[in-house]
């Protein structure tokens, strides 16, 4: 058609054109005149028409465009999306961020006019993790502030808090956690700045209205007081917080201590919708997405509210509340994204159950709802390595076929592990069904939570109160922990009872020569510092064995656990000492064997309080993190004589800038919770710290102990070994199990030996404190999927005790497997002349790579339908509200009618040129 435009056409066109053309003198009415200006007409009004049209069309799309991008930022507030990169720079390795107490981006432009500029204007705070969260620790930095008040928490020191809010610039007040100190911090600050109550006319920016009034009591109905209401998310609000959190509750750092050199870190537990209903943080939204939440840090400076300087108050200390307006200004705000809580597999899916020790909990935690989309649903119970193995053979219906375990299902003792160290045969697991493939690989440590507690005078007064970095500790130290050998480990402090001889060792271990020579720094320690013992879990474990046979290991420990002292004349415990610690390779708990009791004076009754009480187990290793994390052993030993019935209560956590807490749990945990971790003494003298190369060294250099699985052996001498790695294995029950249980747990392996292997914060990926599998581990663990999934090698390998077949019926797990394996290419078929047992996966020397040989993608995450490990644009993926969808369907319209109006313009240029070939132009 290009070749015709602006030309005449010939023929019966040229004729119609003579015809129509006007005579001379000819009638000037209902002619070939009156015929061509109607069509002119038509042409004009068709133009017209189309104008109307492609102007329509552009502005409803272009406003249509605008609401939808306006609500979509709204419901990314709503979805947690509020606060974008602009506001923050992200960190490399996560999603930790770092904000400038100057940059306006949520709370808006800082009045450099602000009586406290200067002192905040150099601010700048870390927060290592903000999205994808659970209820977990995070560490909070910060740098560029002025030193904390010696002693007290007079002035410069930060406040912290966990707020709900849906508004894009943060929370207000009302919608913060906040006010329910430890009773025993409140001495140490100013009036009301630890709690929600206000002044009337302290701050004169602030408002005291009816809203902020507290109710009075009916003995005095005119009392006037005012504080900030605490308002739920569900929109209840009370000035009493004590309905919906407590001093035990909840999770506001009353005050944080900065050092000389303007530097200071805390560790902040997130809670979720579980921990704290009254925030919601991670419910679920009605677009489908987790509710986001905020963390609030407010920074205390020099000025009360008015201006006045805290030296020139009667206490020396500035007062008022961080809610109260003028300190609230000064609030920097933190967007937090939640994973999503309770999320569950569809109904309909296929079931297999998995069992398997704690330290794979937080691996398959991640896992379980990425598995989701692969047909099946993986229960996961957390049980004991030993209980664990016992399913694996039980005969009780609905028994788990496949255990996760950190040994082999038959134990072998020392003495084989130690030939098998030397290079002889390794101990045979007597169950030849069970096969082992390497899921997982972590490590036992001791975290802790350590304020620097300076004696008067100490030359490092400066950075009194903050936080120890640096920790480590021996096997002896260790073992004296755990025998209850230093006299604040023992009820009365050791000095009476069967106890006798405990009563000339040290108090505790900060007042131990052995343990600051490690630690120099601690020699400028109060002596009255000391932790509330070495927190340990309840309950038996393959890495609580692991522990033993590494302080048994050592010269100097064993010879301590059998009795002997140590250079400065430590002893063990002698209750311990009968318990023959030093020669029992099978231990695999944490005996607390001291049955001595105390009681303060006579209006205490008999028998006082005894061990358990003032040194009590944790649940299990989490929970040992947890309280580590707290300061909070929960210890009973204060006596209530007003409590119904009388008895014993905790004290509660330790104070900030006093706390001193340590505890036996895992690396996953402990980075979960934000604990710092302490270096262990291997046995080539070395201090080495849980990282990936210390793990990595240690894996490289375990012993076989059964086909398939590898064990440290705790006498090596490699260096830079961390002494308590762990592998995590899957032991599968071939024969017991059926074949679509072998089928299930084969695609289980293919996960865990995938993407199961990427690092990241996302679910479905690896969480921190896991170090990846290598290459060669990987293969292995793909190798024993294929080998679950190939019948005939099943059937070759359990003979006539094979599970038949069972006959298929309606597929509930799909075919396709979830993810890619992590190698390139398949692993070979089976050859039928070879027996199919795993392989031994101890990885080679020369392939310390802790990652897999290839890169697999991640599945879709269940909550958010993407792929990316990233966090989801969840505006996009949320289900349109009625106002939208009829935005949607405006913007629809206007896209048709910004199309139909050009065309007929075109049209309309057409007719013209048809209808008067004269004026004809070149149209498009």
């Amino acid at each position: 058609m290009s070749a015709l435009r602006g030309r005449v056409l010939p023929g019966r066109d040229a004729d119609r054109r003579t015809a129509d053309r006007p005579t001379t003198g000819g009638p000037t009415t209902g002619g070939p005149t009156t015929g061509r200006a109607a069509a002119r007409e038509s042409a004009r009004r068709l133009r017209a028409v189309g104008a109307a049209l492609t102007a329509l069309g552009i502005a409803l799309v272009a406003v249509g465009g605008s609401v939808l991008a306006t609500s979509g930022s709204a419901a990314g507030a709503e979805s947690g999306s509020s606060g974008g990169g602009d506001v923050v720079e992200q960190l490399d390795g996560g999603s930790g961020v770092v904000q400038a107490w100057s940059d306006p981006s949520l709370v808006g432009e800082r009045d450099r006019a602000d009586q406290d500029w200067a002192t905040f204007k150099d601010l700048e705070v870390s927060v290592s993790q903000t999205r994808n969260l659970s209820h977990q620790g995070i560490t909070i930095d910060w740098k560029g502030a002025r030193p904390t008040s010696a002693g007290r928490f007079s002035t410069d020191f930060l406040q912290v808090m966990q707020c709900w809010g849906d508004a894009s610039d943060g929370p207000t007040p009302e919608q913060c956690q906040w006010g329910a100190p430890n009773p025993s911090l409140t001495s140490l600050l100013g009036d009301r700045v630890a709690l929600r109550s206000l002044k009337r006319g302290e701050d004169p920016r602030q408002a005291y209205d009816e809203a902020h009034q507290v109710p009075p009591p009916i003995t005095n109905p005119n009392l006037k007081a005012y504080a900030v209401p605490f308002t739920t998310v569900d929109g209840e609000s009370s000035t009493d917080v004590s309905d919906y959190f407590t001093p035990t509750s909840s999770n506001e750092i009353t005050a944080a201590r900065t050092g000389s050199d303007g530097t200071g870190t805390a560790s902040f537990e997130v809670q979720t919708a579980l921990e704290a209903p009254q925030l919601g943080c991670g419910a679920t939204l009605p677009s489908g997405s987790p509710r986001a939440c905020w963390l609030v840090v407010v920074p205390r400076g020099e000025l009360d509210a008015d201006g006045t300087a805290a030296e020139q108050s009667p206490a020396g200390s500035i007062s008022g509340s961080p809610l109260s307006a003028t300190a609230w200004s000064h609030r920097m705000v933190f967007p937090l994204r939640f994973a999503a809580i309770g999320s569950s597999c569809a109904l309909g899916n296929a079931e297999q159950r998995i069992v398997g020790n704690e330290l794979f909990s937080d691996a398959m935690t991640s896992w379980q709802s990425a598995l989701c989309g692969t047909g099946t649903t993986y229960g996961f119970s957390q049980v004991g390595d030993d209980e664990a193995r016992g399913q694996l053979s039980s005969s009780v219906p609905g028994a788990s076929r496949l255990a996760v375990v950190n040994g082999p299902v038959t134990q072998p003792s020392a003495d084989d592990e130690g030939d098998a160290g030397d290079g002889d045969a390794a101990a045979t697991d007597s169950s030849a069904d069970v096969l082992y493939a390497p899921v997982a690989q972590t490590a036992l440590v001791v975290g802790y939570t350590i304020d620097r507690q300076y004696r008067l005078g100490s030359t490092l007064a400066g950075r009194d109160g903050t936080a120890l970095e640096d920790l480590t500790l021996n096997a002896r130290l260790v073992a004296k922990l755990l025998t209850q050998s230093y006299r604040a480990d023992v009820p009365g402090g050791g000095t009476g009872g069967g106890t006798g001889a405990v009563k000339d060792n040290p108090r505790s271990i900060v007042n131990d020569p052995e343990f600051v020579a490690l630690n120099p720094e601690i020699a400028q320690f109060v002596a009255t510092a000391a932790p509330d013992g070495l927190m340990v879990g309840l309950g038996t474990s393959d890495a609580y064995r692991a522990v033993w046979r590494w302080i048994v290991a050592d010269p100097y420990a064993r010879a301590f656990l059998e009795g002997e002292p140590d250079e400065h004349g430590m002893r063990i415990n002698p209750v311990y000492k009968s318990l023959d610690l030093a020669h029992d390779d099978t231990l695999d708990s944490f005996p607390k064997a001291d049955l001595s009791t105390y009681r303060q004076d006579d209006t205490v009754p008999e028998p006082g309080y005894g061990t358990l009480d003032l040194r009590p187990y944790t649940s299990d290793m989490a929970d040992a993190a947890v309280k580590t994390q707290k300061a909070n052993s929960g210890n009973k030993i204060v006596w209530e004589p007003n409590k119904v019935p009388a008895g014993f209560v905790s004290s509660g956590a330790q104070l900030p800038g006093q706390r001193f807490s340590i505890s036996l749990t895992d690396l996953a945990s402990a980075q979960r919770y934000g604990l710092r971790t302490a270096r262990l003494v291997n046995a080539a003298g070395q201090a080495v710290g849980a990282d990936d190369d210390s793990l990595t060294a240690a894996v490289a250099a375990m012993r076989t102990v059964a086909d398939g699985v590898v064990a440290t052996d705790p006498a090596d001498r490699t260096l830079g070994a961390y002494p308590l790695t762990v592998v995590e294995y899957a032991a599968a029950a071939v024969c017991a199990a059926d074949q679509q249980q072998r089928d299930d747990y084969a695609t289980f392996l293919r996960y865990a030996a995938g993407t199961g292997q990427r690092l990241g914060e996302a679910k479905g990926m690896l969480p921190r404190g896991y170090l990846p599998l290598s290459s060669a581990q990987a293969e292995a663990t793909s190798a024993a999927a294929d080998q679950l999934s190939d019948e005939a090698a099943v059937a070759r390998r359990c003979g006539t005790g094979a599970t038949p077949t069972p006959t298929p019926t309606t597929s509930a797990t799909p075919t396709a497997t979830p993810t890619p394996t992590p190698t390139a290419t398949e692993p070979p078929a089976a050859d039928p002349t070879t027996p199919a047992v795993a392989p031994p996966v101890a990885p080679p020397a020369t392939d310390p790579s802790p990652t897999p040989s290839s890169t697999p993608q991640p599945p879709k995450d269940p909550d958010t339908g993407t792929a990316s490990p990233a966090d989801p644009h969840l505006t996009g993926a949320a289900p349109l509200g009625a106002a939208r969808l009829g935005v949607a369907g405006s913007m629809g319209l206007g896209a048709a009618c910004a199309v139909t109006g050009p065309l007929l313009v075109r049209r309309s240029r057409t007719l013209a040129a048809l209808e008067s070939p004269e004026d004809a132009i070149d149209f498009p």
